[in-house]
């Protein structure tokens, strides 16, 4: 069961989401699971605005590039930049700190340097746990909210506890799930 507090936040489509408390999750049950698919990761010319939509076309999250920043490209529509727990985005040339491989030489992609990589981080899962129009506040960064909607999952870094969300579209195509916490892996 998800603890929400008081607060609503409306996100760009005018959809009043409830916020979630992430203190009060329990990732104990969660399933362990890791991005199975390639991704190409797009170095930001600057001014870029990114605009992540779920499977339903409502905005999750809106950002505006710098020169550097890593654009994740999961598919035409799976479109975004990672940021810190401070809002700082993550930079294309320091990708594989990040924990990726890269798997392709670079490439130009629309007038920007490219190259694909694959995940080798693993994070907590609890799939499909959003029932409701659900704001984690802040989970870029001051002022910087991710909206999710019914289906969507949440994700527990392993390495720093960070929370986040996959949208049910995107986790579907590019996640998978190799055990539970309770397993050995």
């Amino acid at each position: 069961m998800l603890h929400y507090t008081d607060e609503f936040i409306c996100n760009e489509n005018g959809i009043k989401c409830r916020v979630l408390d992430i203190s009060k999750l329990d990732f104990s049950m969660a399933y362990v699971g890791r991005k199975k698919t390639e991704t190409m990761i797009i170095k930001a010319n600057g001014n870029e605005k990114i605009e992540t939509v779920n499977s339903a076309g409502l905005t999750e999250s809106t950002y505006i590039t710098t020169a550097g920043d890593a654009i994740f490209a999961n598919s035409e529509e799976d479109i975004y930049v990672p940021r810190d727990s401070s809002g700082k985005a993550w930079q294309f040339d320091l990708i594989e700190s990040y924990g990726y491989e890269i798997v392709s030489n670079e490439f130009s992609h629309n007038g920007n340097k490219a190259v694909k990589v694959k995940s080798t981080k693993l994070a907590y899962l609890l799939p499909e746990i959003i029932l409701m129009p659900t704001c984690i506040k802040d989970a870029w960064g001051q002022g910087s909210h991710q909206f999710l909607f019914e289906g969507a999952t949440l994700k527990k870094d392993m390495e720093n506890g960070r929370i986040t969300g996959i949208e049910k579209g995107a986790f579907d195509e590019t996640w998978e799930i190799i055990g539970n916490k309770e397993k050995k892996l």
